[in-house]
């Protein structure tokens, strides 16, 4: 009955530590700069949607260039905290193909075994790492029977890990061995639908220590480890697998009233251009403009079917910036100011 008792408990937490939204967050400490505080803050939401995959596209890069377009609100309370905008940064994922979850993940009982001393609640380097991306853990009683069981030797056992993990009525369990004197570990997530480890890999030393920002590029943190358990989930996710999806997939067809170029004001440049047949291809052509040498800021004027008007701010040389975008990789000048989009 106690222990029950102390499973509904353990069960609780797990729910509470996982009823923020994944598109919240809050640093704390927090940077000094509040630009620091917003890109720390997206990167994060961006990791807890689509793991690794969003940092190796141009998503990641996108969104940095106009945080405040997928920030809804932010606050400086108590160190920093920042809700974003779930239908842009969907939008944005979806327009680059990329496969995002957005749902609360599956809590993980974690077998922890730290040179022979096992685990039964979370410090605080656990805590950091599983906040930051949304990942709910249990721990185990480690009772009589558990310690009988998951001897030394057999710690990882499958079958025994089976047998106890069903004992919690766990879907997923971890089972981590860490050796401080190798330096050397090894951890395995398992399923209770499967009967292989879904995955594994290898941790040293660092991972009963404080997850440090500047060791990204350094593999077997504890950091590292959570980031590898989220990448995972955000797998399992479908490209576009939301309602935004028929609408931002579906092709931009012409326009039977085709835009028209306009006339400009002084230290403006408008373009239009034809063939933007995707939502990506809208945010690849704003993203390419915004590079040029000598334009200060791009503004989509308006946009119907597979054409959009767009005006550059160019405090320069007009001339300078129209020879410029006869350079741009899938932009091809078709007259006056007008282009055709065919680039990636």
């Amino acid at each position: 009955m106690l222990k029950n008792l102390l499973l509904a408990a353990l069960c609780l937490c797990s729910a509470l530590a996982s009823a923020q939204s994944v598109f919240e967050v809050t640093l704390n400490p927090a940077p000094y700069s509040r630009d620091e505080a917003r890109k720390q803050a997206l990167d994060i939401v961006l990791a807890r949607l689509s793991g690794e995959q969003a940092k190796s596209s141009w998503v990641q890069e996108e969104a940095r260039s106009e945080i405040t377009r997928y920030l809804q609100s932010e606050s400086s309370s108590s160190g920093y905290q920042a809700q974003f905008n779930p239908h842009e940064l969907q939008a944005l994922l979806s327009s680059a193909g990329l496969p995002f979850a957005t749902e609360n993940k599956p809590s993980i009982l974690v077998w922890l075994r730290h040179n022979g001393q096992v685990k039964n609640e979370a410090s605080r380097g656990w805590q950091t790492a599983a906040e930051r991306y949304q990942q709910p853990l249990l721990w185990p009683l480690w009772d009589l029977e558990e310690h009988m069981t998951l001897n030394d030797q057999s710690a990882f056992n499958t079958k025994l890990l089976r047998h106890a993990s069903a004992r919690y009525d766990a879907d997923y369990w971890l089972a981590i061995e860490l050796n401080d004197a190798a330096a050397t570990g090894h951890w395995q997530l398992f399923s209770a639908v499967q009967t292989a480890p879904l995955f594994s890999g290898e941790l040293n030393e660092q991972l009963n220590k404080q997850p440090n920002e500047q060791r990204n590029g350094k593999a077997n943190t504890l950091n590292h480890l959570m980031a590898k358990l989220n990448d995972y989930w955000a797998r399992q996710a479908v490209p576009a697998a939301t309602l935004l999806a028929p609408t931002l997939m579906a092709k931009n067809m012409p326009p039977e009233q085709p835009l028209v170029a306009t006339a400009d004001n002084a230290d403006e440049l408008t373009i239009l251009v034809s063939g933007l047949h995707a939502f990506s291809d809208s945010v690849l052509l704003e993203r390419k403009l915004r590079q040029l040498n000598g334009v200060e800021s791009v503004y989509v004027v308006d946009s119907m079917g597979s054409q959009g008007r767009y005006r550059l701010s160019v405090p320069g040389s007009r001339a300078a910036i129209l020879q410029a975008l006869t350079t741009v990789n899938g932009l091809t000048p078709q007259g006056d100011r007008t282009f055709s989009w065919s680039g990636s």
